[in-house]
């Protein structure tokens, strides 16, 4: 007798984790079926990373700013934003020193501040 009970328990454990796992299973279905109806599908998605390491001006950095919102068509997914002016990075040397720099190096170019905008455009298919 004492077999059949024990045996009667496991079984009803067993029915109500299945139940479990079914109504789990359906709310996944739930949702890969809602995020199909609105294109919502990886492979339905283009991918554009976005490195930008450079010194901009006012305006140009409010544009590229600006471009990173997100719309119906595309979303921007930020890894990283720095805006620095360009005394910040003479300042770290400490007064009267003088940080070596090369000719073609980012920081030597005209600009008001050095941007750098790490991330990726996540742009709906058509």
């Amino acid at each position: 007798m004492r077999i059949s009970t024990i045996q009667a328990r496991s079984l009803r454990r067993y029915q109500k984790e299945q139940a479990r796992k079914k109504r789990i299973l359906e709310r996944v279905n739930s949702f890969v079926n809602r995020a199909s109806s609105l294109e919502l599908e990886r492979d339905k998605w283009a991918y554009y990373d976005v490195n930008i390491e450079e010194a901009v001006s006012f305006p140009e950095a409010e544009e590229i700013l600006r471009q990173t919102t997100n719309s119906l068509s595309y979303y921007f997914k930020p890894v990283m934003l720095h805006v620095k002016t360009k005394m910040e990075s003479n300042a770290k040397a400490g007064p009267g020193k003088r940080t070596a720099t090369s000719a073609d190096s980012p920081e030597t170019k005209k600009g008001d501040v050095f941007l750098t905008l790490k991330g990726t455009f996540v742009v709906k298919g058509k």
